[in-house]
């Protein structure tokens, strides 16, 4: 049985310290957070606490916290034996080099805490410093459920700033519109049916070959009227930098 504990009771952390915790080839053992208060509704289903000391011996401990902590995770954790892991996209995994075996569990989704995953419908990309730590990983994410994908830092980092431009960027235009919406009093669940037949298209196509409106048609006439009909200079301004990118594109 493989023993895990979780360092970090963030969105990352709980939404994997759930999945795993069912699986009956998993033991978890400790569940670490600087604020205890946070991760006392969890004591009854393992031991929890803010002393990165006790968290006990285990295969494979699994740093869930911001980005900008791992590294003083990492050596506080120092001498300790096991596979110590990352979540993050965007940091280089040498930044657990102090230990003997280190890698990242990089789930490629957007996760809330008030929400659980189905880790069977993420993408967990994998990188060990050595092949049986690689091997450990990709029985880890088998264990999981979900598909293993082996990506070096260079590639994660590629595959962050993609996810930033297609989930939280995409987000935020969705927030411009549901404003834009509210303040004239149009329901924003009408756009349901438009943002699912856009996603069902690029799941078969490249984005780019199936854009639609009045950017790519280079609509002069109907890109002024909008721009003036926009109230927000941010909005505006956004509005005619994704516009003058999608007429580019479409000269490529």
């Amino acid at each position: 049985m493989m023993k895990i504990s979780i360092i970090g009771a963030g969105n990352v952390g709980i939404n994997m310290f759930e999945a795993l915790r069912k699986k009956k080839e998993i033991k978890m053992v400790s569940l670490f957070n600087r604020s205890i208060e946070k991760i006392l509704s969890h004591r009854k289903k393992i031991f929890i606490t803010n002393n990165i000391n006790e968290i006990k011996k285990s295969d494979i401990y699994i740093i869930s916290t911001n980005d900008d902590s791992i590294e003083k995770v990492s050596n506080e954790l120092k001498g300790r034996d096991g596979l110590i892991v990352h979540t993050s996209g965007s940091t280089e995994m040498k930044v657990l080099s102090i230990h003997k075996n280190f890698g990242v569990l990089y789930p490629l989704q957007t996760l809330t805490k008030d929400k659980l995953c189905d880790f069977k419908k993420i993408p967990i990309c994998i990188e060990g410093n050595k092949n049986i730590n690689n091997q450990k990983l990709k029985k880890l994410v088998k264990i999981i459920g979900s598909k293993c994908y082996n990506f070096d830092s260079k590639q994660r980092l590629a595959l962050h700033v993609s996810a930033v431009f297609a989930c939280n960027f995409t987000n935020y235009l969705f927030s411009i519109a549901y404003d834009i919406c509210a303040e004239n009093k149009i329901p924003f669940e009408i756009f349901f049916p438009l943002i699912r037949e856009t996603i069902e298209k690029i799941e078969k196509n490249n984005p780019s070959k199936i854009q639609t409106g009045p950017g790519i048609r280079k609509d002069l006439n109907t890109i002024k009227k909008h721009l003036n009909f926009i109230k927000s200079k941010n909005s505006k301004k956004i509005y005619s930098i994704l516009t003058e990118g999608i007429i580019a594109n479409n000269g490529k």
